[in-house]
Formats: structure tokens, sequence, C-alpha cells
């Protein structure tokens, strides 16, 4: 009658450890991580600063509905905070599980653009911000974003003046990007093809940064020769179901890569990418 109850101390014991475990990895430890999420065949990244900030940048697809499962592997079981959600661009791909986001944990403000865009989902999100009070920070390149422990979000495009306007192909209203700690740099480019990021080359903006965030999932569309060589990046990370209906990565980009010497890691071939510096 004894071993029952002495086996559930046990189980219980062990299951603390774990979760002891599980949350002293999460603490603050100095350094900056980012984490590119599997999500699948969409968008989904979290930043941790040496002091324990968490941005999330993009929410993912609706296939699969992995972001909130990857986002609780990597923050604190207790905490139910995040410091800023930055939409790149309101697509079903970047968008899907912002809503539900918003409902679980308590967000302190939202980086975006403001475009309009016919999507309910766009739209429930943008209530669910009006009805919580979270404060709406839109991109401004002229305005980059000291998060007071070393990070600081370069905002690099576009310029605000896109608030409020319909965009024909929204993948070119998205928001790139640069996480600077000291001189490394993590440029994200949301779905920015070679329009943009010709508008961006042509602005003069310094785009050259360590880790690239590829843009538009590793398509043919985007990853200019140009953009590359301003970029200059050390790693190329791709967001992508690999071998999905879209055939992203595209065969031409991961050549263009090679030909540039830039190794490429894809999260459809090995799941989420953590980086630490």
């Amino acid at each position: 009658m004894l071993r029952h109850p002495l086996i559930l101390c046990i189980v219980a014991l062990v299951g603390g450890i774990f979760l002891c475990s599980h949350e002293l990895l999460r603490m603050p430890d100095g350094k900056l991580h980012v984490y590119f999420l599997d999500v699948g065949q969409g968008d989904g990244a979290l930043i941790v600063t040496p002091s324990g900030k968490q941005i999330v940048i993009d929410g993912g697809p609706a296939a699969g509905g992995t972001m909130l499962p990857e986002l609780a592997r990597h923050l604190p079981f207790f905490d139910r905070t995040i410091d800023m959600l930055v939409l790149s661009h309101p697509q079903l791909d970047h968008i899907f599980a912002f809503p539900d986001i918003l409902r679980r944990y308590r967000v302190s403000r939202v980086l975006m653009t403001g475009v309009q865009y016919d999507l309910p989902l766009y739209n429930e999100f943008l209530q669910l911000i009006k009805e919580q009070r979270i404060p709406i920070w839109i991109a401004d390149p002229t305005k980059d974003i000291d998060l007071g422990d070393g990070v600081t979000l370069d905002i690099v495009w576009p310029p605000p003046t896109l608030f409020g306007k319909a965009m024909k192909d929204v993948n070119n209203s998205s928001i790139i990007m640069r996480v600077m700690m000291e001189t490394e740099g993590i440029l994200f480019t949301g779905d920015a093809e070679e329009k943009e990021e010709h508008s961006v080359l042509t602005s003069g903006a310094d785009l050259h940064a360590g880790i690239l965030k590829v843009g538009h999932h590793g398509s043919k569309t985007s990853s200019g020769t140009g953009f590359l060589l301003s970029v200059h990046p050390s790693l190329a990370v791709i967001s992508s179901d690999s071998g999905g209906k879209y055939g992203h990565p595209h065969k031409v980009i991961l050549d263009r890569m090679q030909a540039l010497g830039i190794p490429v890691r894809v999260t459809g071939w090995e799941g989420t990418i953590g980086l630490e510096y």
C-alpha cells in the first residue's frame, strides 16, 4: 500500500526537477538568443535579449498550427508576457497565430506598417489590439528601437507613408529590419521581393548583417544578387516547409547562395534553428 504514494512522490519530484531545469535554461543569461521557429510554410521567429526581453517576429501559417507550441518550448513556463510582436506584413502565413498569442500572452506593444489588407484574421488581430489597448508602433527607418540592454531594432524599410494604404502586392510592404547587438546583426526581410529590395538598395540603407533571414521563404522572386552582396551574410536562414507545393527554397536561390559562398540552413530540413551571441 505504501508503494503507490511513493511512486507518485517520485514522479512528482522528477517532474519538478524537469520543470526547474526547463526554467533555469530560459533565465536571462546575458546573451542574445534568436530562434527561427519550425512553423512549416511561413515565418515565425523569437528573439530573447540579454536581459530577457522577448520579441516575436511573425506568427506562422495555419497549416499544422505549430507556432504556439514552438513558442512555448522556448519561453519560460510561468511567463505570459511578450514585449513586442512584429508583423512584417499581414498575410496568412505570417499572422495566423497572432490573435491566439494576444489571447494567451500579455503583449506590451506591436510593431507593424499599418497597410490596408483584406483578410478577416488581420481585422481580428487589429480588433484585439484595440480592445486590449496595446500601443502600436509604425515602422519608421528614422526611428530605431533601443531595447535598453545592448540590442537595437534597426528599421530599414518601409517608410511610414505606407500606413493606411492598400498595396497591390503586400509582400513588398514587408518590414525589413536588423536586430543589432554591438557589431552583430540579423536581417529580417519578411516576404520582400526584388522590387522592395531594389527600393532599399536605392535608399542607401546599411544592410550588412552576419545572418540573413531569406526573403519569401527562398522564393526565386527574392534575394537578388545585388541585395545579397550588400547584406554580405555569413549565414542565410530560410523558413519554409521544404518539399511543399510552393517548391521553397527554390533551386535558383540555393544555387545563388552557393555561388556567393553563403551557407544555408532551412527550418524545413532541420527544425527550429537556434543561434546565440
